[in-house]
């Protein structure tokens, strides 16, 4: 990540790097990025999970929440949302 913080990473579109984050029990989390999403307004990050025992295949989409200079990941749980994010990946991913 060469000293940019995760958020930073992430939302460097030409950064692939894994990304490590810190969850509100002070555990550190690592992720492999796949894709960032713009949709509707949002930006969404398509995550996997690299060190939680989650079965290979397993990618989570989370909502980047920027409030000034505080950013959080938040987990979309709405599956009508995801839905959406995913057709956008495979959009993407029809592109590359």
């Amino acid at each position: 990540m060469k000293n940019k913080n995760p958020f930073e990473a992430l939302l460097d579109e030409k950064c692939n790097d894994n990304v490590i984050f810190t969850n509100d029990k002070g555990e550190q989390i690592e992720f492999e990025q796949y894709a960032l999403i713009n949709l509707n307004g949002e930006q969404y990050a398509i995550l996997k999970p690299i060190n939680l025992g989650l079965d290979d295949d397993i990618l989570i989409a989370y909502n980047i929440y920027v409030d000034g200079a505080n950013y959080e990941l938040i987990e979309v749980e709405d599956d009508l949302l995801l839905d959406e994010i995913y057709e956008e990946y495979k959009k993407l991913s029809k592109n590359k």
